[in-house]
């Protein structure tokens, strides 16, 4: 990648290819299943997504709110505008819990046994109707519940104004179930007719079937589920559906965009016939991110607060707020945010930091952020006795206001996968102005470029030596002035007003290629 922002894989367009201003004849439904997850990684870009399309000149924006795991039973047409609300308000209840209701005999089997046949039986008997954009969400009514759900972990408050800007659709199945369906014979994949819609969007696969005239774009983050089976959590049914799923989007004709240049690679190796319809665009960056330095008080609070529950029986009573700070009190903080999960590498990390505390004589200490992920009981038992021990903070719940002053006043910020799509942390540390140290593997590559210094994923040592060197340099010059100056001109070819006109002139293009027969 260049700083020229040349991104996609298709020539610039010119005064003969369609413009950014052909959206406005044409509309766009994005699927916002991953909304309703998590705070980072997906859910945060189809947050800033949606976001930026919000902003563009689109004939018609929608948004699929499909929800997760639900089923919400067609009901007859309502009689009147109380029976319009009570339908949706009862819809919105079963995405919310999760509700599923179940014939006699289904509730009378014991629990493990009905969860494990209630979401394939309630997807089953929905096999032979497509899903309908029929049944709309009053945008006025339920502002609350579409901005609290689907936008408020990620967007500012000043951005409630996007909800107006588009319509909102519930389905009868949610995202889950439909995704069960992908796994038996094709002829019971979910339809959903978007009959009236140009581009259908999607962040990762979709089980969805559509009509020939509405375009799919898939967002492809990484085929780790094929790739790197070992690493993620019920590993069978995981690739199994995932891998279905990538084959029938193929097959339908999708467009793909990857968000590095390592991702698009690893989607040709399986589907080299589909170059000119893989391409990449890079993940964007919330704009919250920025350095905010803040005084040490600040970033104590912040180490209190946000204490992690999982390792919270190991640590050790905080120090009280009015007490002095000693040298001790205020070291050097090696950071590191990401899900605890095999392939985020946090063992060799965890064992590389305790080298290095007796390579050099400076006060140091882990600031962990994370959440427990697949496969993830060694990597808690090791940070809950860093913890126990006093050299380790593990935080979760962070929001990014939070989050971008752990970035500000870390010393470093270590990324030691060895297997990513893109690695959001290491951008919005470099955008917080925190010197980098990443593994050496091809996205970390592509994506941080000379603004990170490397090193061997498997080689606790050579972390443990990157980690020691970097904690004696001070961090406001020479070497990691200049690479925090790195790490700024770096995070700015991921900010929403570098990628927003590619994403326009890339959709504008897929929209305006000529319709099927």
């Amino acid at each position: 990648m260049n700083d020229a922002h040349n991104y996609l894989n298709y020539a610039p367009l010119d005064a003969a290819a369609p413009t950014p201003e052909n959206v406005s004849r044409r509309s766009l439904l994005v699927d916002l299943r991953n909304c309703y997850e998590g705070f980072a990684g997906i859910p945060q870009e189809l947050r800033l997504l949606f976001d930026m399309f919000s902003d563009m000149p689109w004939q018609q924006l929608g948004g699929l709110a499909s929800g997760v795991f639900h089923r919400a039973p067609r009901e007859t047409p309502p009689k009147d505008a109380f029976e319009l609300v009570a339908q949706q308000t009862r819809m919105l209840i079963a995405q919310d819990e999760g509700r599923l209701p179940m014939p006699l005999p289904f509730r009378l089997l014991p629990g493990r046994i009905r969860r494990r046949m209630q979401f394939p039986f309630s997807a089953l008997i929905t096999t032979g109707r497509d899903e309908k954009l029929d049944r709309e969400i009053d945008r006025e009514i339920f502002e609350d519940y579409l901005w609290v759900k689907l936008f408020d972990k990620t967007l500012p408050p000043s951005r409630r104004g996007l909800i107006g800007k588009a319509r909102f659709f519930a389905t009868e199945l949610g995202h889950e179930n439909a995704r069960h369906l992908t796994m038996l014979p094709g002829m019971f994949q979910k339809g959903l007719d978007s009959t009236g819609w140009d581009l259908f969007f999607a962040a990762s696969v979709t089980p969805y079937k559509l009509p020939a005239r509405t375009r799919m774009v898939i967002r492809y983050y990484d085929a780790l589920p094929l790739f790197s089976p070992h690493t993620v959590g019920d590993p069978w049914p995981h690739a199994s559906s995932h891998g279905r799923m990538l084959q029938n989007n193929m097959k339908a004709g999708a467009t793909f965009f990857c968000d590095s240049e390592p991702v698009r690679a690893d989607v040709l190796r399986m589907f080299p016939e589909a170059e000119k319809r893989v391409h990449t665009i890079p993940a964007v960056l919330a704009p919250e991110y920025r350095q905010d330095q803040r005084a040490i008080s600040t970033l104590r609070t912040i180490l209190n607060r946000r204490a992690s529950p999982a390792t919270a029986a190991a640590r050790p009573a905080p120090m009280p707020q009015g007490e002095p700070l000693r040298a001790a009190d205020n070291p050097r903080l090696v950071m590191a945010v990401s899900t605890l999960e095999p392939r985020k590498n946090y063992l060799k990390l965890f064992h590389a930091f305790e080298v290095a505390r007796r390579m050099v004589d400076v006060p140091m200490k882990l600031l962990v952020v994370a959440n427990p992920g697949w496969r993830s009981d060694k990597e808690l038992a090791e940070l809950k006795a860093l913890v126990r021990e006093g050299s380790a903070h593990h935080l979760a719940g962070v929001p990014i206001e939070e989050l971008r002053i752990l970035y500000s006043m870390a010393h470093c910020v270590v990324c030691p996968s060895r297997a990513e799509g893109f690695d959001y942390s290491g951008v919005e540390a470099m955008a917080c102005g925190a010197p980098v140290l990443a593994s050496d593997i091809s996205v970390h590559r592509w994506v941080y470029g000379e603004a990170a210094e490397y090193f061997d994923a498997y080689n606790v040592e050579e972390l443990a030596s990157l980690i020691a060197q970097t904690v004696t340099l001070p961090s406001d010059e020479g070497h990691l002035g200049d690479m925090r100056d790195r790490g700024f001109r770096r995070a700015a070819l991921y900010r929403q007003e570098a990628l927003a006109p590619v994403w326009q002139d890339a959709l504008a293009k897929v929209a305006n290629e000529p319709q099927p027969a």
